[in-house]
């Protein structure tokens, strides 16, 4: 197992938004270590600041991949995974991960794809630039009303040294519909 040191981005967070060049750097890491999971089939389906590290350096690691599943798609051509039925079965109506990064669809109970993850990746990114998550509240059931119902804040509104093209691919990451949002790290 290798040894990491450093600490989780909630923690490198601490309810402060990070200077917008190190947003971007730890934001293409992520996008990177999405997409390399994303071609081999997996979805992570718990994308959030606590299982993203940061180690010396500003490099990222994605880690806790205990509710990764494998895309359908991707069943029977994996040469490195052995798949299991119980694995390829979708649970309609369940939901796993953590309430303030689930993409719609998560929330909804829906099958899901490799656009759930960019959903939560636009939140956490959403976050690194404001500070804060994009669907807050006090109750899961608050939580679930915005994520399914209402837009963030605008992350200018809240972080004037983000530049307009940096907000519209957080937005287009959270976009609601996951046909118009981003389809791909």
């Amino acid at each position: 197992m290798e040894r990491l040191e450093g600490q989780s981005l909630d923690r490198v967070l601490g309810g402060s938004p990070l200077p917008v060049e190190q947003a971007l750097e730890l934001g293409v890491q992520v996008a990177d270590a999405l997409d390399a999971a994303h071609t081999r089939g997996i979805i992570h389906r718990d994308i959030k600041p606590a299982n993203i590290f940061v180690q010396a350096r500003n490099r990222a690691k994605v880690l806790d991949f205990g509710l990764a599943k494998l895309a359908a798609a991707r069943v029977g051509i994996s040469e490195t995974m052995t798949v299991e039925p119980a694995d390829v079965l979708t649970n309609p109506g369940t939901t796993l991960g953590t309430v303030a990064y689930m993409s719609p669809e998560q929330a909804r109970g829906e099958e899901l794809d490799a656009r759930t993850d960019l959903f939560s990746f636009g939140a956490v990114l959403y976050e690194m630039c404001t500070g804060r998550p994009p669907f807050g509240g006090k109750t899961s059931a608050i939580i679930f009303h915005k994520i399914l119902d209402r837009d963030p804040e605008l992350p200018r509104a809240l972080n004037s040294a983000l530049s307009p093209r940096l907000e519209e691919i957080v937005l287009k990451a959270l976009e609601k519909d996951r046909d118009l949002r981003c389809q791909s790290c």
